[in-house]
């Protein structure tokens, strides 16, 4: 158990690691495929609402600090529509390090219009394995059903044994049920024991996911509150 431990850390640690992470502005110069920092921690949105012109400004900057800081604001702003727009088109820069954070901030707002446009990216051929991990990584956090086909269809087709991992890792977080038989396949029968093991878990992580909550209608409601039979089974609470 320790060495299957040990090679699920080796396989998740460099995507995950590259999806929290984003460059430094000194080391993009030197490296513009080295780790990345991410500047966007979960659960990292500002309490108070950014100006997008204020956002917008500092995205269209000429140094990269100053447009990766543009980025930040833009999952922060008081217009989150026109937000997820310019950071759809920053999840296409040029730079490495704008094209990821962008990708890591629409995650972090889970942003669900982003989710064509992150999935026809995925496929595209000139989409460079760093940028189809954070990818991955977005749509898990983002959770919504509608990639699910789209990662089952890269899944099978793409070979890349640290993308399948992300792939796997992020229908374990989006929890759709649909995804069960392809990933019980995958924990069966795959011959790589850490994508097994990734399999197993994220059919743990679907299982037990928690089911919507039922809000009674609002006769239902009252009738629960008269004490005239508006519990689950009928019977009087």
């Amino acid at each position: 158990m320790p060495r299957r431990l040990a090679a699920l850390a080796l396989l998740l640690l460099p995507a995950l690691a590259q999806a929290q992470l984003n460059l430094n502005p000194a080391d993009q110069n030197n490296n513009r495929g080295g780790p990345l920092r991410n500047l966007n921690a979960p659960g990292a949105k500002a309490q108070s609402k950014i100006k997008l012109d204020e956002a917008l400004r500092n995205f269209n900057a000429e140094d990269q600090a100053t447009r990766l800081e543009g980025v930040q604001q833009l999952g922060q702003t008081d217009d989150e529509a026109k937000a997820v727009g310019y950071l759809l088109q920053a999840a296409n820069d040029s730079d490495m390090a704008i094209r990821l954070k962008a990708i890591d901030v629409l995650g972090g707002m889970r942003a669900k219009d982003a989710v064509g446009p992150l999935v026809q990216q995925l496929f595209m051929r000139g989409t460079e394995t760093t940028t189809k991990q954070h990818i991955l990584v977005a749509l898990g956090k983002i959770g919504d059903q509608r990639a699910t086909k789209p990662i089952l269809d890269f899944l099978a087709r793409d070979g890349d044994r640290g993308l399948r991992g992300n792939a796997i890792f992020a229908l374990g977080d989006i929890g759709d049920q649909d995804a069960l038989g392809p990933l019980n396949r995958i924990a069966g029968e795959s011959t790589d024991p850490t994508l097994r093991s990734l399999a197993q878990t994220a059919v743990h992580k679907i299982n037990n996911r928690p089911g919507p909550e039922v809000v009674p209608s609002a006769l239902a409601a009252e009738r629960y509150r008269r004490g005239e039979g508006g519990g689950p089974t009928g019977q009087t609470p």
